[in-house]
């Protein structure tokens, strides 16, 4: 029992030594609690979420190659492809969206992988590279 006093820190003890006042553990928690709170993002959150910007950066592509201001875009497919890593919120590697996307317009139309990161980051790669003329 004469030990026993020894090992009781009150709670102002304990904050004093652990470096962190209560701001600090209050801002620290702020920074953190949004990383958390993504990793807990479904496929499908993640999918939607990159969709719009998807579709936009096919659309300026498509727009561009089929000198068509006018064309307009359909999503055909959806995925979320993982690049050395486990997935959503596992660590260690990287989720992307990917989309097949539809551009048609002024007679024309082309097919488009779209890879998005995230909603700032997303690339339009041409499917076969080829733009047909409709009817063919």
């Amino acid at each position: 029992m004469k030990n026993a006093g020894k090992f009781k820190k009150t709670d102002s003890q304990m904050l004093k030594s652990s470096g962190l006042d209560h701001p600090m553990r209050i801002g620290l928690a702020a920074l953190v609690l949004p990383l958390i709170i993504s990793a807990c993002q479904t496929e499908a959150q993640f999918l939607a979420q990159n969709a719009p910007s998807a579709l936009n950066t096919a659309l300026a592509r498509g727009r561009f190659e089929l000198n068509c201001p006018q064309a307009s875009g359909t999503v055909l497919s959806k995925k979320v492809t993982y690049i050395n890593g486990i997935g959503m919120g596992g660590g260690g590697g990287y989720e992307w969206t990917e989309y097949t996307i539809g551009v048609r317009g002024c007679g024309k139309s082309a097919v488009y992988e779209t890879m998005c990161r995230d909603q700032d980051n997303c690339n339009a790669f041409a499917n076969t590279g080829q733009i047909l003329e409709s009817g063919q």
